[in-house]
């Protein structure tokens, strides 16, 4: 008989399975996004204003005044991409998931990229007709916040700012992180509309009429998303739309 002791047993910790936030922790941690989002870009503000001395004793800043403010405007996305960046990466780490297949940043395939340009462009072009016919000028936001950033010798920080943070911000939290955990709840259609609506409903700082572009927009880079499986696509088309807007007010100053 063998006497010999039997090998100790030994437990293999248990790893949950998670790879993704349910809808409840999606919403959780997008809501949570969100406020780091307005926080950090809140803190670039202020930072901003007391580097350059904009802050003076007996001279408040008024709201138009800020908001208006390419520099700051400029200043507030640079200073708030790390922290916004940092705080998606910490929430797909705790789901055990791997942060570029978690947001689906991937190269598009260049029939996605052709037919994502195409889209676009028809999307804009009704939007521009719709634009003529009700008599919508460009909006005092990007025309005063072009101006500002140029009169302050700024205007390469305000472009970085405008056509590549700033969309890369807004697509890591709507079309990346949300649509990742809401999709295969709710379904992509509703999680498209949904979406869209609230990246709409965050740009209030333009008239209603371009509100609607942004929804309609929305509606497309979310659609594009889904179809192409592609984050970078929706990137690179929300950049391209942000330039060719800086471009048309360049244009329109002269410059």
């Amino acid at each position: 008989m063998n006497t010999a002791p039997s090998e100790p047993f030994t437990s293999v910790p248990a790893v949950p399975p998670r790879q993704r936030w349910g809808l409840w922790g999606t919403l959780a941690w997008g809501l949570g996004g969100g406020l780091v989002m307005m926080g950090s870009q809140t803190l670039g503000a202020i930072l901003y204003l007391v580097f350059f001395g904009k802050l003076q004793p007996g001279q408040p800043v008024t709201n138009e005044a800020i908001q208006t403010n390419g520099p700051l405007i400029a200043f507030a996305f640079l200073v708030s991409a790390p922290f916004v960046i940092g705080y998606f990466a910490l929430a797909v780490r705790l789901a055990r998931a791997n942060f570029t297949d978690y947001l689906a940043i991937k190269w598009p395939r260049w029939w996605h990229l052709v037919v994502g340009v195409a889209i676009v462009v028809v999307v804009l072009a009704i939007s521009g007709l719709a634009a003529d016919a009700s008599g919508q000028e460009m909006p005092a936001f990007m025309t005063g916040t072009f101006e500002t950033a140029r009169d302050a010798g700024m205007l390469p920080l305000f472009i970085l700012s405008f056509v590549l943070i700033a969309p890369l911000e807004e697509e890591i939290l709507f079309r990346g992180f949300l649509f990742r955990g809401l999709a295969p709840k709710l379904g992509p259609m509703v999680t498209i509309v949904l979406t869209a609506a609230v990246w709409s409903v965050v740009h209030l700082q333009y008239d209603w009429f371009f509100v609607g572009e942004i929804f309609l927009l929305g509606l497309t880079f979310g659609w594009l998303r889904w179809w192409s499986g592609s984050l970078i696509l929706t990137f690179l088309l929300h950049a391209a739309n942000n330039g060719s807007a800086l471009i048309a007010i360049a244009l329109m100053n002269g410059n």
